[in-house]
């Protein structure tokens, strides 16, 4: 069984974070372990979260003793980081994890901002950018969050595409709009393929992160990066479309789980 450690947000109450990164994997044999970087009862979008961003010597103290099971891990996934030092604690974890087994891979989910604003302080966002993305194997930023780390305006579907073809990192650009389709791309360097869907009016929370948690499931499990991102941008498509006919404001993932594994394909695009 592959095994995944998850350094991310923990909500209680609310469909985001760790919780469903985690599920996500879980729906597809992969064992998930969490170590949360926020102790949070709900998702702040709905007011006061309750909770806290994790004490560090908490989140220090989870680690070892995580650390002293001696497990090997297949795959890391970094997502909110809520103090700048928790960037560096996280870079450790990789060091020493892909030091004991170097096909681990780095799945980092850059979560900085969206809609032109941080929503993470300048330094957690400078040190993701520092510190994080160049160890990664596979970076999953927003639009607006490849903007913030390329520094340089991406305001259109054009303009994404062309700032992935001259990077080598495997990126998969989530929320890049063309016309009136919205979808993520994916670029290997060598190559990009995207795959789109109609937009809708409003966008339930969590779709990022697990978006992020199927498409590492994919990959560990063996498929090209092609496509990982057709069979998880497809799941998600499918949990957005219901959570949106029934009004829901977070992805019912637990709700059409079914949807994680046999929602209908969507069409991979390939740009050369």
């Amino acid at each position: 069984m592959k095994r995944a450690l998850i350094i991310s947000s923990y909500v209680a109450a609310s469909s985001v974070g760790a919780n469903v990164t985690a599920f996500a994997m879980r729906s597809f044999g992969i064992e998930a372990v969490m170590l949360p970087t926020t102790l949070y009862g709900r998702h702040p979008g709905w007011g006061d979260p309750g909770g806290a961003i994790t004490p560090l010597e908490i989140l220090a103290g989870m680690w070892q003793g995580i650390k002293s099971q001696n497990l090997q891990f297949d795959a890391v996934i970094t997502g909110y980081m809520g103090h700048p030092d928790m960037v560096g604690m996280a870079v450790d974890i990789i060091t020493l994890l892909k030091s004991n087994n170097p096909d681990c891979l780095t799945f980092v989910d850059p979560v900085m901002g969206d809609d032109g604003r941080l929503y993470v302080s300048e330094q957690v966002a400078g040190l993701i950018k520092s510190d994080l993305i160049p160890i990664a194997d596979f970076i999953t930023p927003n639009v607006w969050e490849l903007s913030y780390i390329l520094d340089r305006p991406l305001e259109t579907f054009d303009s994404v595409s062309a700032a992935l073809q001259s990077r080598t990192q495997k990126t998969v650009v989530t929320s890049v709009e063309r016309e009136r389709q919205i979808g993520a791309l994916l670029s290997d360097g060598k190559s990009r393929h995207l795959v789109e869907h109609a937009k809708f009016d409003t966008v339930p929370h969590g779709g990022g992160d697990t978006l992020t948690g199927l498409f590492a499931a994919h990959i560990l499990r063996g498929k090209t990066a092609r496509d990982a991102l057709r069979l998880s941008v497809s799941s998600v498509f499918s949990l957005m479309r219901y959570g949106h006919a029934k009004d829901r404001a977070e992805l019912p993932i637990f709700e059409f789980y079914e949807f994680l594994g046999k929602a209908p394909s969507l069409i991979v695009e390939d740009i050369i």
